[in-house]
């Protein structure tokens, strides 16, 4: 394994996407049946870890950069979600 591709959230759908970008592992939120074979029929290692999961990272990092760049108050509410 040499290059992974992350697209957060329902991002099943760009995986020849990140193929062109060389990916031979892809990370995304959600996964289809029908991309459980196209990811087997192209050779890339498909690993889904939950669209709420894969996005909270991001807009935590936004409300950083938000606090930072316009000295804003910023607060993260985090929910549980199981899936």
């Amino acid at each position: 394994l040499s290059r992974l591709v992350v697209c957060t959230g329902g991002a099943q759908d760009y995986l020849t996407k990140a193929l062109s970008y060389g990916a031979d592992v892809y990370l995304s939120g959600e996964i289809s049946e029908r991309t459980t074979h196209e990811a087997r029929e192209l050779g890339v290692h498909y690993i889904a870890a939950g669209h709420h999961a894969t996005e909270r990272y991001g807009i935590q990092a936004l409300g950083q950069k938000l606090a930072s760049t316009l000295g804003v108050d910023v607060a993260f509410f985090d929910d549980h979600n199981p899936a």
